[in-house]
C-alpha cells in the first residue's frame, strides 16, 4: 500500500466517534467534515456471510461507496445489488483510491485476514465492523482494541445476539435474584458442518481463474490451493481459522459472559478431544473455562463442547423438552436458564406453573434495549457518535476469551493463564501462539 497514511489521518482527524468509554460531541457525522448525513462504507468480503454483511448494512441505511473481494464471482454479485459502488480485489488498493470518501469498513473476510483489514482501516480513522471471532490470535485483538479506543472509532463485532432483548432480560433477572447463584454454565454446538481431525493439508489444485489466491492467503503461510480449504472449509484449519470455537462459542457463550459479567479466565481444561491434529481443529472437544469470582459472584466455570457432545437435559426441565443442537444453559440455584446466543431463545427451563410464578416476578426493564437490528445497531452508532452493542471494549476481552479456547484446543492441553501479562504460564508452546506472524511482504500480522 503506498504510504498516504499521513494525508488521511489529517483529513480524518476530526472523524470517529466512541468505542468502550470514549464519547465525543454529537453530531459531526452531520456537520461540515461530513458529506452527507449518510454512513459510506466499504465492503471487504462480499460472498457468503460478506454478502448477508452488505445486504444488512445497506438495509441499515448506509451508502456502500466500495467493493472488494478476491474471488470475482462474489465480486460480480454483489455488484448487481451495488452497481455504484466501485470494484477492487485488494482492500489495499481500495483504501489508496478511495480512502478519503469512505467513513467506515465492514470487514468479512476469512478469520487470518480479519486484522490486516480492520487495523489498516481503523489506522485512517474509519470505523469498522468485523465479523467475529474478531481477530486470529489474541494479540491482534488487544491490538486492534487498543487502536480502536486511541482513534476514537465505533467498533462492532458480528455475534448479531449482543444486540437481543432476550440477553439483556437474562441479564436482569440474574441481577435481581431469580436464577439465584450461578457457578456452571454449558453451551455447546453440533459444528463442525465442515471437515476437522484431518492430518495434512490436501494436495495441490489448480487456481481457478476467479481467485486470486496469493490476495486470499494474505499474512499466512504460503500453501497450495484446493478447494478443501476455499471458499467454504477454511475453518477447519489452524492457519486460517478458529474452527467450531471460534465460530460458535463467540456466540453462545456470549450469552455467559454478559449476564455474569466474566472477565478473564484463568484456567482452560481440555476435559475431551477427538481427532487431534497438528494442522486442523479437532472433531469434536469439550473444553471448560474456569472463570475467577467478581464483585458479589463467585467463581464459575464455563463448559463449551462441540462436535455434537449435547449437555444433558437439565433437572427440572419441563415434560418433552429436547436438549437443542445449539444453545446454552446458565445454571442457577433456583433453575436453569436457557439462552442462544443469536438472541431468540429465553427459556426458564421450569414446569408450566413454576414459569408463569416466575415471570409474575419478573423485575422491570432497566436496561436499554437495541433498537433494530445489530446491524442498524452500528450504523445508528456511528451517526450518534456513541458506542456500539459489541464494540471492541466489550467484545474484544471477549473475544480473547474465545481464542484462549482455540489455542487449548490446538495443543490439546490444560493451559493456565495470566492475563495481565497476557502469558501462560510456564507454557512456551502456547505462548508462541498467542501472536501472528506475517508470512507475505504488505501484509500486517
Amino acid at each position: 500500500m503506498k504510504n498516504s497514511t499521513s494525508s488521511r489521518r489529517d483529513f480524518l482527524k476530526t472523524a470517529g466517534a466512541a468505542t468502550g468509554f470514549l464519547i465525543l460531541p454529537t453530531g459531526w457525522l452531520r456537520g461540515e467534515n461530513a458529506p452527507s448525513n449518510r454512513v459510506n462504507t466499504a465492503h471487504v468480503g462480499v460472498g457468503g456471510m460478506g454478502g448477508g454483511d452488505l445486504k444488512g448494512i445497506a438495509s441499515a441505511g448506509a451508502n456502500v461507496v466500495a467493493l472488494v473481494d478476491v474471488d470475482a464471482r462474489s465480486l460480480a454479485n454483489a455488484a448487481k445489488r451495488q452497481p455504484k459502488a466501485r470494484q477492487f480485489a485488494d482492500y489495499r488498493e481500495m483504501l489508496d483510491v478511495v480512502g478519503k470518501d469512505i467513513d467506515a469498513v465492514v470487514v468479512s473476510t476469512p478469520d487470518h485476514t480479519h486484522f490486516t483489514v480492520a487495523y489498516s482501516a481503523v489506522e485512517l480513522g474509519k470505523h469498522v465492523y468485523v465479523q467475529k471471532p474478531l481477530c486470529h490470535t489474541i494479540d491482534q485483538v488487544r491490538r486492534l482494541t487498543k487502536l480502536s479506543i486511541q482513534k476514537k472509532v465505533i467498533t462492532q463485532m458480528g455475534n448479531q445476539g449482543q444486540s437481543s432483548s432476550h440477553i439483556r432480560k437474562g441479564k436482569e433477572w440474574y441481577e435481581a435474584g431469580l436464577l439465584g447463584d450461578v457457578d456452571f454454565v454449558e453451551a455447546w454446538s453440533d459444528r463442525p458442518i465442515w471437515a476437522q481431525g484431518f492430518q495434512e493439508f490436501p494436495e495441490a489444485q489448480k487456481v481457478p481463474e476467479f481467485l486470486s489466491w496469493d490476495l486470499w492467503q494474505g499474512p499466512a503461510k504460503r500453501h497450495a490451493y484446493n478447494k478443501k480449504i476455499a471458499p467454504f472449509a477454511w475453518r477447519g484449519f489452524f492457519e486460517y481459522g478458529c474452527g467450531a470455537l471460534g465460530d460458535m462459542a463467540i456466540h453462545l457463550m456470549n450469552d455467559a459472559f454478559y449476564v455474569l459479567n466474566l472477565t478473564a479466565p484463568t484456567k482452560i481444561e481440555v476435559s475431551e478431544l477427538k481427532g487431534k491434529s497438528g494442522v486442523a481443529f479437532p472433531n469434536a472437544s469439550r473444553i471448560i473455562f474456569h472463570f475467577p469470582a467478581n464483585g458479589n459472584r463467585g467463581p464459575v466455570r464455563v463448559a463449551w463442547s462441540d462436535g455434537n457432545i449435547l449437555p444433558k437435559k437439565p433437572a427440572g426441565a419441563p415434560a418433552g423438552y429436547k436438549v437443542p443442537d445449539n444453545g446454552s444453559y446458565l445454571h442457577g440455584k433456583n433453575f436453569t436458564l436457557s439462552l442462544c446466543g443469536w438472541g431468540n431463545t429465553f427459556e426458564p427451563l421450569v414446569d408450566p406453573e413454576q414459569r408463569k410464578e416466575l415471570f409474575a416476578k419478573a423485575p422491570a426493564e432497566r436496561i436499554a434495549r437495541v433498537k433494530g437490528s445489530h446491524y442498524k445497531n452500528w450504523i445508528d452508532s456511528i451517526t450518534n457518535n456513541v458506542q456500539a452493542s459489541s464494540h471492541f471494549g466489550y467484545s474484544g476481552p471477549f473475544a480473547e476469551v474465545i481464542l484462549l479456547g482455540v489455542i487449548a484446543q490446538r495443543l490439546g492441553r490444560t493451559l493456565n493463564w495470566d492475563a495481565a501479562t497476557g502469558t501462560f504460564k510456564d507454557d512456551a508452546e502456547a505462548n508462541a501462539l498467542v501472536k501472528a506472524t506475517s508470512h507475505a511482504k504488505g501484509f500486517l500480522a
